[in-house]
């Protein structure tokens, strides 16, 4: 975002949130007259958070800048063009306040507390909605990022490994076609990290509730070696992650399967636990693991699960999952715009 748009969109959004939350915020400008702090009246004396503008465009977004402001030592504010009903929550799990040009607001604050969500995206900002961040165009996008072979495929081996309908397919591929994530006579990826951007952003919110089975609790050294291949299913999140960088030591514990699961759940003593540390969600994609990495999901698929997470320690680790497995990959496959 650049100075001027980004100076456009903290005055949009403070004038939003004066009339939707009644405060009476106050812009103070630093010594350059960028705009700097929000100034906010509560009860015994008014808070001033720094601001952060940001198009909040990446699951990943709120985490970093609540990351970013652990290392700094004070407050910010994330002052965004629009921020969603899940972002808008996310937030809030971070304690990252937050105001967009809507109107949406959160501030949490000695004798402070405001939450607006749910006002609609300002007029100037709706477009039809992408075909490719739909529950079926997620499943395409994440086969041809973590197989750009399928690029060479027909339609009806895309849907296959994808999980999807066969008529699904068309729509999606004309999707990224248009907005230029592929080209080529022979299909390429083009923008490859944008698309994958865009598919972690969406992953944890669209598709991901859909597939979760159920959650349990077990014990982590007994989960820590089972052999879940012999029961169908692969490690995710923070095992799989564990596997490929040898960075992160797991606290909780995620399964994707296409088996039914009791001689799994029988096998790790699991027990039903709605606030449990393992969950088991479906495998939707039907193409096979590296011979390598035979009892993980693919990398893509690791990092969007811990990039959905609010742990600093997953951020880091999600890190080096991108440069030593999934940025390697891409460059060969991938061209740029």
């Amino acid at each position: 975002m650049n100075m001027k748009s980004a100076k456009d969109t903290v005055i949009q959004a403070v004038d939003a949130a004066r009339r939707s939350t009644g405060l009476a915020l106050v812009v103070q400008d630093d010594k350059t007259g960028g705009l700097h702090t929000i100034e906010v009246p509560a009860p015994g004396r008014k808070q001033q958070f720094q601001v952060v503008t940001k198009n909040v465009d990446r699951f990943a977004v709120p985490a970093l800048i609540k990351a970013r402001e652990r290392a700094g030592g004070r407050r910010l504010v994330l002052v965004a063009p629009y921020v969603t009903g899940d972002m808008a929550q996310r937030c809030r799990e971070l304690k990252l306040p937050f105001i967009d040009t809507a109107g949406n607001a959160y501030f949490d604050g000695t004798g402070l507390f405001i939450y607006v969500v749910g006002l609609p995206k300002p007029e100037e900002m709706t477009s039809k909605p992408y075909r490719a961040i739909t529950t079926a165009g997620l499943q395409v996008a994440f086969a041809l990022l973590s197989e750009p072979r399928l690029l060479q495929a027909s339609q009806r081996e895309i849907a296959r490994c994808a999980g999807v309908a066969l008529g699904s397919v068309g729509p999606v591929m004309k999707d990224l076609q248009q907005r230029h994530y592929l080209g080529g006579r022979k299909p390429k990826l083009i923008n490859a990290d944008r698309l994958l951007d865009e598919f972690v952003t969406h992953y944890p919110m669209r598709l991901r509730p859909k597939l979760l089975i159920r959650r349990f609790s077990a014990e982590p050294a007994g989960l820590r070696q089972l052999n879940i291949a012999q029961y169908g299913a692969l490690w995710g999140g923070e095992v799989a992650a564990d596997r490929l960088t040898h960075y992160l030591k797991p606290q909780q514990f995620t399964i994707y399967t296409r088996e039914p699961i009791t001689k799994l759940v029988a096998a790790a003593r699991m027990k039903v636990d709605p606030d449990g540390n393992l969950e088991v969600l479906r495998r939707f994609w039907q193409f096979e693991a590296e011979p390598s990495r035979a009892d993980v999901v693919p990398a893509i698929l690791v990092y969007a699960d811990l990039l959905a997470t609010n742990e600093p320690r997953n951020l880091e680790t999600a890190k080096l999952v991108h440069e030593q497995h999934i940025a390697p990959a891409l460059l060969q496959t991938a061209q740029p715009a």
